[in-house]
């Protein structure tokens, strides 16, 4: 019986944070569809993560991911992708495969280190694959008598096979946050797309506010380890080539083993 109350309490919760994101996403109807998000480069060993990031726009992204961290310095995931047009329902539109790697351990130096690769294969016959890779870069610092946690990710993107065009591009992406309290942290966020070489798109860069958080299952009243990690984001373009809104927002429901 307890078990099923807890369960229940937990699906309360998850409806509810969804609903709210539901809510905020109605603003942001006018942006582009991407798959956004800040990547840290620690890792729970022995962690399962079932993680799912939505992107509301002019289009729609629901990326949903399963990572397991093997050790402490290698976490390995498969995702899908769906995407949705305007006016369209969700289609399946890729998958991929991932890996991190913690190049230092948590706290020894002046930042804590990992590094990002990623290869995405497409649905659509004829679209170019892509290789993702970049560091993973984050840090905490007191300031002012708060406590703040830093990352930043630089991505490198390149399209590959015949239908690949274009330079590679960077991406990057950087959250700043305070750590008032586990289960809410406000913050920033920001993402900038800069094409490496001639002939790319425009550069596009966004920023805006976010808050992230944390309910650990034995908070729910369930015997478990493990719990709940959420965060959204609202970002506002800063160029005429960028979109003028997105919203963004995760959930992830950590299971250690």
């Amino acid at each position: 019986m307890r078990l099923g109350c807890a369960a229940d309490k937990i699906g309360r919760i998850c409806g509810a944070i969804l609903g709210a994101g539901a809510v905020i996403a109605a603003a942001a109807l006018q942006a582009e569809a991407e798959d956004l998000k800040i990547r840290s480069p620690i890792i729970e060993p022995h962690e399962l993560e079932f993680e799912n990031n939505f992107v509301f726009g002019h289009g729609k992204t629901a990326v949903h991911e399963l990572e397991y961290g093997f050790t402490d310095w290698l976490k390995l995931g498969v995702e899908a992708e769906l995407a949705a047009d305007p006016g369209h329902g969700f289609r399946y539109d890729s998958a991929a495969l991932e890996g991190f790697l913690q190049l230092t351990p948590q706290g020894k130096y002046w930042a804590d280190v990992g590094l990002f690769v990623e290869y995405e294969h497409t649905a659509r016959q004829g679209d170019p694959r892509a290789l993702i890779f970049g560091p993973l870069v984050q840090k905490e610092v007191a300031l002012l008598g708060l406590n703040t946690l830093h990352t930043i990710n630089a991505l490198f993107t390149k399209e590959m096979g015949a239908g690949s065009v274009g330079p590679p591009s960077l991406l990057m992406a950087t959250q700043s946050r305070l750590r008032l309290d586990p289960h809410f942290e406000p913050g920033f966020e920001y993402y900038g797309t800069v094409t490496l070489g001639a002939h790319g798109e425009e550069p596009q860069h966004r920023i805006g506010p976010m808050f992230a958080g944390r309910i650990g299952f034995r908070e729910l009243g369930l015997d478990a380890v493990g719990g709940i990690k959420y965060d959204a984001t609202y970002l506002r373009g800063l160029t005429a080539d960028t979109n003028p809104s997105t919203f963004r927002f995760r959930i992830e429901l950590e299971f250690p083993l």
